[in-house]
């Protein structure tokens, strides 16, 4: 029992679910900038069924040092939105806590992630990635096709392209959380050009979200001029495979991404 003098632990109540690639550093850095929102100095603290290692006693320290005048404490872990457990879990955590899914366009996505772990990971922990890129999206092609991608498999492609699932991934959030605390942001609002004096679409949709002033000029695009050769053929087999995900996500968020991203 807690002392009359004593707070009970507060919990994070402001979870960002990814996907991967989709700007979701530069969301926390929007966030973090608005001082009523804590950042955790990793952001991705992936605590939901993520890390088998992780209690809820030590996923509270990582929120340790917020200041309590900070209205959110924010978890960004792009890697909940595909996961199997996480909506769940953290449902159970805090049935209150406001989601934060963004996405990509999922061609773009998956060719952006593949670059990226390309240029970070050790391909001893990824032997795909030492493949070029048609090599590794069809290995995960046929991984998907014959049901054998896992979870946990962090560099595979076929998780990769799992990621880019958002009908399904999304749909088990929709299903556990009221709509009023789900905002689905998606990647090409925040890179279009926009006028100076125009306020950008994800910090007008953020702030009333969450009730507190945001700037978009905390975004850093850190892909710009990164370009990946990918065959039309294996490109015309990922849209084929997506098309059914991003017409299901369109009708879950109220907005025609097919036609904003060609499917």
């Amino acid at each position: 029992m807690l002392a009359l003098n004593e707070q009970r632990p507060r919990r994070a109540n402001l979870i960002g679910i990814g996907a991967p690639r989709t700007a979701t550093s530069s969301l926390a850095r929007m966030l973090g900038a608005t001082r009523k929102v804590f950042i955790p100095a990793e952001k991705e603290v992936n605590g939901f069924g993520i890390d088998p290692d992780m209690t809820e006693a030590r996923y509270g320290t990582r929120f340790a040092d917020a200041r309590r005048d900070c209205r959110y404490l924010a978890d960004i872990s792009p890697v909940y939105l595909s996961s199997q457990q996480a909506a769940e879990r953290i449902r159970s955590y805090n049935p209150e806590a406001k989601i934060i899914a963004t996405l990509r366009e999922p061609v773009s996505r998956v060719i952006s992630q593949y670059r990226h772990m390309k240029a970070k990971i050790d391909a001893s922990l990824g032997p795909e990635l030492a493949l070029d890129i048609d090599a590794y999206l069809r290995a995960g092609l046929a991984e998907i096709k014959t049901a054998q991608h896992q979870e946990n498999s962090w560099y595979s492609a076929s998780l990769n392209i799992a990621h880019s699932f958002y009908g399904k991934n999304l749909r088990r959030y929709y299903d556990l959380f009221p709509r009023d605390q789900i905002i689905v942001l998606i990647y090409e609002d925040l890179i279009r050009p926009r006028r100076f004096w125009e306020k950008g679409i994800w910090e007008q949709d953020l702030q009333k979200f969450l009730g507190i002033k945001v700037s978009q000029r905390f975004w850093d695009n850190r892909a710009k001029g990164s370009k990946t050769a990918v065959s039309d053929e294996v490109a015309g087999e990922l849209k084929a495979l997506f098309a059914a995900e991003v017409t299901t996500t369109s009708d879950l968020i109220g907005r025609d991404l097919n036609r904003m991203w060609g499917y």
